[in-house]
């Protein structure tokens, strides 16, 4: 099951807000901003991956600012 619904177009909404030559963490400010119920579901799913990890195994998801970063590396990648 996907963390995050309609990535594509959320993310361009959020592009839309930012000036030109935004930084990662603008783009996160913004998003956490424009979607706050969906970082909180972000946020949730990590910690539901981090507690439920057996010890000594790797947490798959990364963490939620870096899984913004790694969606919009995808998206600016995928529309070029």
């Amino acid at each position: 099951m996907a963390v995050l619904h309609r990535k594509e177009e959320k993310i361009e909404v959020v592009l839309s807000k930012l000036p030109k030559d935004y930084t990662d963490k603008q783009f996160v400010d913004m998003f956490i901003e424009l979607y706050s119920k969906d970082w909180g579901k972000i946020k949730a799913n990590y910690l539901k991956h981090s507690q439920d990890k057996e010890p000594g195994t790797v947490i798959v998801m990364p963490k939620p600012e870096l899984y913004l970063k790694s969606i919009l590396t995808v998206y600016l990648e995928n529309n070029k």
